[in-house]
């Protein structure tokens, strides 16, 4: 590698830098004496600041004495005490300050006249205005005069001796300075002219070398990459010329390639982009429309019709869903694509049905036992992942989602996978909160012993089929029923046996009762059946069916014989026995009446 440019470089800065250090060396001189100078100079004026803060002290002691003998007000009394606390301390720093013997006896002699001053005037003073005021006020004694007339002279010698001495070195802190500005200029000027006559060639090499590869350079920053740099010599710059052509030419075949390779990824990233947005939006109106839906039912029919959609770049998948209160095995919901298509008896045998935890197996490489038995009995290459829909009160189904071979060796097969997984649990949560509601409406709706329709249910439909009997112009008859002497089963075989009557009677009637008729539970043993478009003899025929189906019934109990129930009924219909709800049902219990008051065991119809 050449280095003549290098080696004038040294050169040209190892000779300024010589005149400059020595000049340096002898301005360190010069400063460090204009330094202990200027030292001597503060020194000196802290000397002269504490010597006039001692004589401040002393006039405002004797200052507050004299006050205090006036007025006789303690307030007056405090400068005279700061100044016996300070006094001593400014004095000790004096002392520390002063080098000269003769400054030094003078603080010693000021010393003295404060202590006298103290000792024969302030306090004797201060004691004979306290006791019984026969000092001398508003005046100051001869002997106070003359401590402190004293106390002035001698402070006043010290502090002129100072100042002195102050102006003495002030005089020499200005000839150092000055001494060191020469000695800076002459360096300075020194330094320059060697500067000037090393590095005027090397500057005019740098700016010819930096002004060509700085025009090569904004060229190719504007985007000519065909920009070559040419200097002419064998020292640093033309080989940096050298290696600046070789960079651009690599960078122009780089460019060319991350042109091409940056088209490509962009191409990709909007591709993938706008997939992931299709399946964010996918699963926000899956998560939107099971959320509005009231039944499993229909919240089946929803993934039936929304799964194929939000599951847009997968092969096929499958949905199997359970009944939690029920032995069935698994349905299958709804299935899209070219998923392999088990039967039931085939998918019980999935590992995520029965483990509760996710299968992730790809196909034809997985032949090992952790893999479904229901994926590898119909092998379809490919990525087959089995989903559990694991809510609190266990496992509600499974989602089988399966990827074409090619798509494991995406980049994101992973946030395929994760994006499955999410669906899972949207799925899960909005499974379980249908089931809740649907949990909610049936408790609120059922009587919880004989699981007919309750009071309140009765009282909703009756208002809303006699509303649709008003707008149809068509007949509702509405029966009442009651077991009759139910009171003594209770008494005579105790409240199960009753119970199990009940429940028996509640079973009878839902089996005998029209498709659209309506059984409800309403109140103690008393039932009633809302009958929409029964008129008056098809409901009575209705009722004397039921009644002796009832009579027909055994319930048994741990008697030697079964026990027999019979029921009284009443029946009323719209429009003839009443317009609303409240009447209707007023009449058909004052038909009831009747009929127990009549023997029992009969079917009366209410009175126009």
């Amino acid at each position: 590698m050449p280095h003549s440019f290098y080696a004038r470089m040294v050169i040209a800065a190892v000779m300024p830098f010589m005149v400059m250090l020595t000049g340096c060396i002898t301005l360190y001189q010069a400063s460090q004496a204009e330094q202990h100078t200027a030292r001597s100079v503060a020194q000196t004026l802290g000397v002269i600041a504490d010597a006039n803060h001692l004589m401040r002290l002393f006039m405002d002691a004797e200052t507050a004495q004299r006050g205090y003998a006036l007025t006789r007000d303690g307030d007056y009394l405090a400068p005279y005490q700061r100044a016996l606390s300070m006094f001593p301390r400014t004095l000790g720093t004096l002392r520390d300050s002063v080098q000269g013997e003769t400054q030094q006896q003078r603080l010693a002699r000021a010393n003295r006249l404060f202590r006298q001053w103290v000792k024969n005037v302030a306090n004797v003073s201060i004691v004979e205005t306290q006791g019984n005021g026969s000092g001398l006020p508003g005046a100051a004694t001869p002997a106070s005069k003359r401590l402190v007339d004293e106390f002035r002279v001698i402070m006043g010698n010290f502090i002129d001796t100072e100042e002195a001495s102050l102006h003495v070195r002030q005089s020499d802190s200005r000839d150092a300075a000055m001494n060191a500005q020469r000695i800076m200029i002459v360096s300075i000027l020194l330094a320059l002219a060697g500067a000037l006559v090393t590095w005027w060639p090397l500057f005019q090499r740098t700016r010819h070398a930096v002004m060509e590869i700085t025009q090569r350079s904004r060229r190719m920053v504007e985007g000519d990459l065909s920009q070559r740099v040419i200097l002419p010599g064998r020292d640093e710059f033309a080989w940096m010329a050298h290696a600046f052509n070789a960079m651009a030419a690599r960078l122009e075949a780089l460019v060319i390639t991350e042109k091409r390779t940056s088209r490509e990824l962009a191409e990709r990233v909007h591709a993938l982009v706008q997939e992931r947005t299709r399946d964010m939006r996918a699963r926000h109106a899956l998560i939107e429309t099971l959320q509005a839906c009231r039944d499993t039912r229909s919240a089946q029919d929803a993934l039936r019709d929304q799964l194929p959609h939000v599951f847009s770049h997968a092969r096929g998948g499958a949905l199997w869903c359970l009944d939690m209160h029920s032995p069935q095995p698994p349905q299958r919901v709804c299935h899209w694509g070219d998923a392999p298509e088990n039967d039931v008896q085939t998918f019980q045998t999935c590992h995520a049905l029965h483990t509760g935890q996710p299968q992730d197996i790809a196909l034809p490489s997985a032949r090992h036992a952790s893999a479904c038995p229901h994926v590898l009995a119909s092998p379809t290459p490919g990525r087959h992942l089995c989903l559990p829909l694991k809510g609190s009160e266990g496992i509600l189904g499974v989602l089988q989602v399966h990827w074409l071979p090619e798509r494991d060796a995406d980049d994101d097969n992973d946030a395929r996978v994760d994006f499955a997984k999410g669906v899972a649990e949207d799925m899960v949560l909005s499974l379980s909160n249908v089931r809740l509601r649907e949990q909610l409406e049936e408790a609120s709706i059922r009587d919880a012993l004989t699981g007919l329709y309750n009071r309140r249910f009765l009282d909703e439909t009756l208002a809303r089929e006699l509303a649709r009997a008003e707008r149809q112009a068509v007949p509702l008859c509405v029966l009442m029923l009651d077991i009759d002497h139910f009171k003594p089963i209770n008494d005579d075989y105790g409240h199960a046996l009753g119970d199990r009557a009940l429940v028996a009677v509640a079973e009878l009637l839902n089996a005998h009762v029209r498709r659209d008729d309506i059984v409800c539970r309403y109140g103690g043993e008393e039932f009633v059946i809302i009958m929409p478009g029964a008129d008056l003899n098809a409901a009575q025929r209705r009722g004397d069916h039921l009644r002796r189906c009832v009579s027909a019934l055994d319930v048994e109990a741990n008697v030697p014989a079964p026990i027999r129930l019979t029921v009284s009924l009443g029946l009323a219909c719209y429009p003839q026995h009443g317009d609303n709800a409240e009447h209707l049902l007023h009449s058909a219990d004052m038909a009831l009446y009747e009929a127990k008051q009549g023997g029992r065991n009969r079917l009366t119809i209410a009175s126009p």
